[in-house]
């Protein structure tokens, strides 16, 4: 992470522009005249909005003075409009916002995604998203996929695959990450039962107390604020030094509540701010308010999803945002800084997000392409032996191409949403069949791919066919 302080923020430009000085990298002041003329010629000084940390090296490469470019750019991005918002730092300064191009862009798309012009749009007349049954499967694929990377950004020990298969073995957990992998799956499915309520202190407890359950050095820490004698701050773990530290204990209940009201107001039509955007702010505040001892960023991600669903943004119930994050985790972070840095222009962390709900997107589609020629295969194996569902026929397909897949009557029920009725009924019509067998784990039963499963379903496809 890059901790670099700009020469000036949106706050004191406007001293600069009238006989204020730029600091400069060596500590050294001097006297600012303001050259409008400076960024003619250099596009990609305005191409993009960027933080100064990267500014400061695009504009040396162009042959313009970095630190008076930069006032120059922040004075042509200020005479757009900038949205002030209601929400404070500890310096008693408030946010603010950006309406810039690059937002609209990122909008655009996760607002194509709902209604069409996007391989993932939620299209009820058709594609693999039309199909009820498996819009459930996906469903519980991100729930499962979010609980896991939203606890290995955490710290949580394992793989992604390991703690899926956690979920939908639905055994109960051992270790501490376990417990934690759990408790984000139970958290996710909660706040889709908390969309018709506004946001209230009482709810971040409860959702905090809900992902930290069982994982607390201090159990007496989950569910409630973080008092006036619990000291948090954020480190940098390369050499221990305070990256930032949140605002006293004794703030955080005015402060909370002023950030419920915020969430609470509408926004669609007076100081209109788009439901994504406004979910990513939520998302940021509740991070930089840090009011819990732990848990904390889990708990602002799971209130980015309850908005966006509260909003209907329904196309995240198959974006896992945690996944992207995980990807390149030293953004997170990175994105705070930058805001922070820079006065409280919360653009930078907005973008952030965008770009990663963009790449939550583009993985999504490709989950999809997967899935549609999953799907053609296990139509194939449909005229094996009839009738067979879809989740059969899937089972089928995956167990071809893992001959050493265990199946349970739970992990069966867990991966597609059905009760333990129909999954057993599932299960033994397969082993009816003979393309599964059955072994005995302690007190519960186990379906394993037949030995010569494949052979089988080319037999049976090639009697189906002479008849």
């Amino acid at each position: 992470m890059e901790l670099v302080r700009p020469p000036c923020t949106h706050a004191n430009v406007k001293q600069l522009l009238f006989g204020g000085s730029v600091q400069r990298p060596d500590g050294k002041s001097e006297k600012l005249v303001f050259e409008p003329t400076m960024l003619d010629g250099r596009p990609q000084l305005l191409r993009e909005y960027r933080p100064w940390r990267k500014f400061r090296h695009i504009a040396r490469d162009a042959g313009a003075d970095p630190e008076k470019a930069w006032v120059v750019a922040k004075v042509v991005y200020m005479s757009s409009m900038q949205q002030v918002l209601p929400l404070f730092q500890t310096s008693g300064e408030p946010f603010w916002l950006g309406n810039i191009p690059q937002l609209h862009e990122g909008l655009h798309r996760i607002d194509r995604a709902l209604g069409g012009g996007e391989p993932v749009a939620l299209d009820p007349e058709g594609g693999i998203l039309g199909d009820a049954d498996q819009q459930r499967r996906f469903r519980i694929r991100t729930l499962m996929d979010e609980a896991a990377e939203s606890s290995l950004i955490e710290g949580a020990s394992g793989t992604r695959k390991q703690a899926t298969d956690l979920l939908r073995s639905g055994r109960q957990p051992v270790a501490r990450g376990e417990r934690m992998i759990v408790n984000n799956y139970i958290t996710m499915q909660r706040i889709k039962e908390l969309l018709d309520q506004p946001l209230s202190v009482d709810m971040l407890c409860e959702l905090q107390q809900m992902l930290t359950e069982g994982t607390l050095d201090n159990p007496g820490e989950a569910g409630r604020l973080r008092m006036p004698e619990e000291r948090v701050r954020v480190v940098d773990e390369r050499d221990n030094s305070d990256l930032y530290i949140p605002p006293p204990a004794e703030s955080l209940p005015a402060r909370l509540r002023s950030l419920c009201d915020f969430a609470n107001r509408d926004h669609s039509r007076k100081d209109f701010i788009h439901p994504i955007v406004k979910a990513a702010i939520l998302h940021f505040m509740i991070g930089y308010e840090h009011p819990f001892c732990d848990g904390n960023g889990r708990t602002a991600r799971a209130v980015f999803y309850w908005f966006a669903l509260k909003e209907r943004y329904p196309i995240f119930e198959f974006l896992s945002i945690s996944d992207r994050i995980r990807a390149g985790v030293a953004r997170y972070p990175q994105a705070y800084l930058d805001t922070e840095l820079e006065g409280g222009d919360l653009t930078h962390f907005v973008l952030y997000k965008l770009d990663i709900i963009e790449q939550a997107l583009d993985q999504f589609a490709i989950h999809l392409a997967n899935e549609e020629a999953k799907l053609k295969r296990s139509q194939a194996l449909g005229g094996v032996a009839a009738p067979l569902n879809l989740r059969q026929r899937i089972l089928l397909d995956h167990a071809l191409r893992n001959p050493l897949a265990q199946y349970t009557v739970r992990s069966h029920a867990n991966s597609n949403g059905i009760n333990v009725k129909s999954a057993r009924a599932d299960l033994q019509r397969l082993v009816e069949l003979k393309l599964l067998a059955t072994t005995k784990n302690a007190q519960e039963v186990v379906y394993l791919p037949a030995p010569d499963l494949a052979k089988k379903l080319s037999k049976r496809s090639v009697k189906r066919k002479s008849s």
